[in-house]
């Protein structure tokens, strides 16, 4: 009887504990319902995944498509329907649907038919039975590219340093007029100045402020180049349903004056999905406003563009010029050889004398104290102590740098001469700083 009495205590006991744990008395691998049993299930499938073919990669996040059909691929076990979704580079949020693909074997395939234009982002949305949707992480396609080996022989080398700097132009940067059939030319960006320049000789020509990549598309350092320069580029909206409110017809024609045309009236293409086009607005300049691309106001990319031509002596007459800026008809014009772009990402320099601390738009983590000292040693300024260099680079901000003479950093005058000054102001930014100003 003890035993028994014992024995009956312990089930009670476990019966307890079973009951503490188990809310109803319900085992814990039978849901109450097929309710919490889809709940279970949903969120437990493999993170779904998109693939193009043919496209090869680059040095940069963008995939070159090798070919003007492409097949994607989603891989998504167990779904029962998916989107192909398209979001073109130039634009901003706004994206149109490729294709829809309706399955149940987990793997959705479909060919697309590439406009010449092709360049942005795709991504897959998936779509469960139990109601759960998915998207794949988003892949970068181009139809152009920039050759490596085209570059390898350039005269001009890629710096980290902005091509302003007094490490390389010694203290002066030279100005000139732009000299007719002399075809010397390079461009240099440096992304955090919002600052595009054309040289001649080692000579500025002209400097133009710009718009640059958002944060999620920066604009990529490095050398590129461009062979071509293309007036009017269309917009071929694809073979597909478009989303309802963006009023185009697909495989029409949308010219460049068409205001659903992403592309602008002038497109210079610098591979990789890369671009300098047109900015639709002043406000645009000093922010970060594109798909990894660097807009100009209109009239600025016109300058640029005719002394691109001038330079070189292209063979394309004032008449064409002119019908081209004028109506809808597409001008390509080729270039003899490859125009370099060096874009840089320089936010503390000395040039002509001045500190410029330009703001760290991409949080690359460059605006520090030691970088600050470093580039003030090389001016030979050794004279600044922590606090201070600290305070200048709380002067910086997204669209503010702060600028001060180096002459008077050495007389340690900074607090009283340095001064902020507008990257997003619409006049152009020109050098020739003195005590922390900037001729304009």
């Amino acid at each position: 009887m003890k035993f028994k009495l014992w024995d009956a205590k312990l089930f009670f006991a476990l019966a307890f504990v079973c009951a503490l744990s188990l809310p109803a008395c319900q085992p814990a691998n039978k849901p109450s319902s097929d309710h919490s049993q889809a709940n279970s299930q949903a969120g437990q499938e493999r993170e779904p995944t998109l693939a193009a073919m043919p496209a090869s990669k680059t040095d940069s996040e963008w995939q070159v498509l090798g070919s003007d059909t492409v097949t994607f691929t989603v891989d998504a076990p167990e779904a029962e329907s998916a989107r192909i979704l398209y979001r073109p580079a130039f634009t901003e949020d706004r994206h149109v649907e490729l294709k829809k693909l309706n399955t149940s074997a987990g793997k959705l395939s479909t060919q697309f038919k590439v406009p010449s234009d092709f360049t942005g982002e795709v991504w897959a949305e998936v779509k469960y039975a139990h109601g759960v949707t998915k998207k794949t992480q988003p892949i970068s396609l181009t139809t152009e590219d920039a050759s490596a080996a085209e570059l390898a022989d350039a005269s001009y080398k890629h710096a980290e340093d902005s091509a302003r700097s007094d490490k390389i132009t010694g203290g002066h940067i030279e100005q000139t007029s732009l000299q007719p059939g002399n075809p010397n030319i390079r461009i240099t960006v440096n992304t955090v100045a919002f600052q595009l320049t054309l040289w001649q000789d080692g000579k500025e020509v002209k400097t133009y402020r710009i718009g640059i990549g958002r944060n999620e598309f920066p604009l990529p350092t490095g050398l590129r180049y461009t062979n071509q320069i293309i007036f009017n580029p269309e917009w071929v909206p694809p073979d597909s349903s478009w989303v309802e409110d963006h009023d185009v017809v697909p495989g029409e024609h949308v010219e460049a004056d068409d205001p659903r045309n992403p592309l602008g009236k002038v497109k210079v293409p610098l591979g990789g999905g890369i671009l300098i086009h047109q900015a639709s607005r002043p406000s645009e300049l000093g922010h970060l406003v594109s798909h990894g691309c660097v807009r100009v106001l209109l009239p600025e990319l016109y300058d640029l563009v005719q002394k691109i031509i001038d330079a070189r002596s292209l063979k394309v007459t004032k008449q064409q010029l002119e019908h081209a800026k004028s109506s809808k008809d597409r001008l390509v014009i080729k270039l003899d050889s490859p125009l370099i772009v060096d874009i840089t990402y320089d936010t503390q320099v000395v040039e002509g004398g001045v500190l410029h601390l330009y703001p760290d738009v991409y949080k690359q983590k460059t605006n520090t104290i030691d970088k600050v000292r470093e580039e003030l040693q090389s001016a030979g300024v050794t004279n600044v102590d922590d606090n201070a260099l600290r305070d200048m680079l709380g002067r910086v901000s997204m669209t503010e740098e702060f600028a001060v003479s180096v002459a008077d950093l050495k007389a340690g005058r900074f607090a009283d001469t340095g001064q902020k000054l507008s990257l997003t102001a619409d006049t152009p930014k020109k050098e020739g700083a003195n005590k922390g100003k900037r001729k304009r």
